[in-house]
């Protein structure tokens, strides 16, 4: 049976008041509890083939990943349970593969970007969304940016649908797909 608090959830619209989103605090978020939401929330991607890093990533790739941006997770109010996380970077990272459109200035971009599976659908994807939309335009970015599977295409529908374009492909040394490289003009 389901925890009463989680019925919050069991609906097609999420009351913005009912989560709360935070910058990523290393002394009181739980590693643990961010790595496993990523394995789940990446997890229907990995049965399909896609071998993304956090399907499978440790907690120190997690808080490396966190660490070199701004990370933020979504939590529901009144509940210690991470529901959600995003990790905005103003900049590249320092990554031999990093696609050469993350390097330009005037591009910010997104990732390490999950929702729990049964928390998806309601709103809680769009308003981190928004977020990092929110923190590269303070940030001076013309355009905010992220990558995802060629493959994917519920996922490209998604972003597309936010107005995000395919720019290029790229090819992560790791990964066994090539991903698409989506941005949005931010309109400043």
């Amino acid at each position: 049976m389901k925890d009463p608090e989680s019925q919050v959830f069991n609906t097609k619209t999420l009351d913005a008041n009912a989560i709360k989103i935070d910058l990523y605090d290393r002394e009181k978020d739980s590693l643990e509890q961010i790595t496993q939401l990523l394995h789940r929330a990446y997890a229907t991607l990995a049965a399909r083939g896609f071998n993304y890093v956090a399907a499978t990533q440790t907690t120190l790739v997690t808080e490396s990943r966190l660490s070199a941006g701004q990370g933020y997770i979504v939590r529901q109010k009144g509940n210690d349970q991470i529901i959600g996380t995003i990790t905005y970077y103003s900049t590249a990272r320092d990554a031999p593969d990093e696609p050469d459109y993350y390097k330009k200035v005037a591009v910010g971009h997104f990732g390490q970007f999950a929702v729990l599976p049964e928390m998806q659908k309601l709103g809680i994807g769009s308003k981190l969304v928004e977020l990092a939309e929110t923190l590269a335009r303070a940030d001076g970015k013309d355009e905010l940016a992220c990558d995802t599977a060629e493959g994917a295409t519920d996922l490209i529908d998604y972003y597309t649908s936010r107005s995000y374009k395919l720019i290029e492909h790229h090819q992560w040394d790791k990964a066994c797909y090539r991903s698409v490289i989506l941005s949005k003009s931010l309109g400043r």
